[in-house]
């Protein structure tokens, strides 16, 4: 309570000092830490509201009293009336960084090559997140990510995250998937020719006249899809249209693959430690005397827990912390497990290869060897897929 009063330390000379305190003690004056400096100086310790009381005995006695001391809250006070720019100025200087952290200040599109970054601004902007937006006003995440993907057909993944004064925007776009031949041309009438030796499965030919048939053998660089009408040795009896659709070859490919027999699998022990640290501005403050975690290899996941003022976020909280204990182990496989393993693994390589439109027909295992402590396979493939390019017709053609 002493400090919410204040009190004073006083160094009080005069010769009648024995007579002072004891007149001082009768009047239940509290005095605090009394000791003499020498035979006429005294040094003591009073609370300020019995200071005057003291002050008033003291002059009676003929003692002459200086404060060289002075503590708690009403000199405090005192002295924050003459610096009151500078303790005004403390409170409203967090006031102000409390309030700029709690709106957005930068919003950030990552991973776009095709889709432009403006117009996901703008699509964003429609939702509710832009710069300066307060960030309790900010809509659901999900929400967020789903009108973005219904509106972008290009994207195939959207996710959005807040970073502080910053949202991320990661769009993750759909690959496109090239033909076989992958030449491109620009406008103009073209000739539709064969990428690679094939059988013709399929066709499906909007514009144009066509060279071969379903069944049909063709080689690599044969037009399968002329782009003149008309007699093609004699260019004046034709009339260029320019070819248009898709040709379904069934192509052969043989793929190597190779697999170890045995491999080392990251497995979970069980054994998992929490702890919490708390966080200011997107600064983590380490804690010194934390205990060790003990895990000889270890995995470490993280999650941020912010604190609020009603729905209002503040720039402060706490991660929770959540090391498990990991290790590895080696695991061994049979041959034949490496095979099944090998050849699926081949299956998916191409699929990928074969794009939108190739599909397999059927795969066989034609060699395994076992070397090294590996399987090495070559598996064959019948697959169907797109075997097209655009071939620019030339003048006099």
């Amino acid at each position: 309570m002493q400090s919410i009063y204040g009190k004073v330390e006083l160094v009080c000379k005069g010769e009648r000092l024995l007579d002072w305190i004891n007149q001082a003690v009768q009047a239940q004056i509290p005095l605090e830490h009394i000791r003499w400096e020498d035979s006429g100086t005294i040094r003591l310790t009073v609370p300020l509201p019995h200071f005057f009381r003291l002050y008033a005995l003291g002059r009676q006695s003929g003692v002459r009293m200086r404060m060289v001391r002075k503590e708690g809250a009403p000199f405090l006070w005192k002295q924050a009336k003459r610096r009151k720019f500078f303790f005004i100025g403390i409170p409203l200087f967090f006031l102000m960084l409390v309030t700029l952290s709690s709106f957005v200040w930068n919003v950030q599109i990552e991973g776009t090559e095709r889709i432009q970054a403006q117009h996901v601004q703008a699509l964003l902007k429609r939702e509710g997140v832009y710069r300066g937006q307060w960030k309790g006003n900010l809509p659901d995440r999900e929400q967020v990510q789903h009108q973005l993907l219904m509106q972008l057909p290009q994207a195939a993944w959207i996710g959005m995250r807040v970073e502080g004064t910053r949202v991320v925007v990661t769009v993750v776009e759909k690959k496109e998937v090239g033909r076989p031949g992958g030449d491109e041309v620009g406008a103009g009438p073209v000739h539709l020719v064969s990428t690679k030796n094939a059988l013709i499965y399929d066709m499906q030919v909007i514009r144009g006249n066509p060279q071969v048939e379903v069944n049909d053998v063709v080689k690599k660089g044969q037009i399968l899809v002329s782009g003149i009408y008309g007699n093609q040795s004699d260019p004046k009896s034709g009339k260029i249209v320019g070819a248009q659709g898709k040709v379904l070859g069934e192509v052969w490919y043989e793929s190597d693959v190779s697999l170890p027999l045995e491999r080392k699998r990251k497995v979970y022990t069980g054994a998992k430690v929490k702890r919490k640290r708390p966080y200011l501005f997107g600064w983590v403050i380490p804690n010194p005397w934390g205990e060790p975690v003990g895990f000889a290899k270890h995995e470490t996941k993280e999650r941020a827990y912010a604190m609020y003022v009603g729905k209002w976020p503040l720039p402060l909280g706490y991660i929770e912390e959540e090391i498990m204990e990991v290790e590895w182990v080696e695991e061994k496989w049979e041959p034949k497990q490496a095979i099944q393993l090998g050849r699926a693994r081949a299956s998916d390589e191409m699929r990928q290869k074969l794009g939108r439109d190739g599909r397999i027909l059927g795969e066989k295992v034609l060699h395994t060897r076992v070397e090294n402590g590996k399987v090495y396979l070559k598996v064959h493939f019948d697959v169907i897929e797109d075997i097209v390019k655009k071939q620019p017709i030339l003048q006099g053609e």
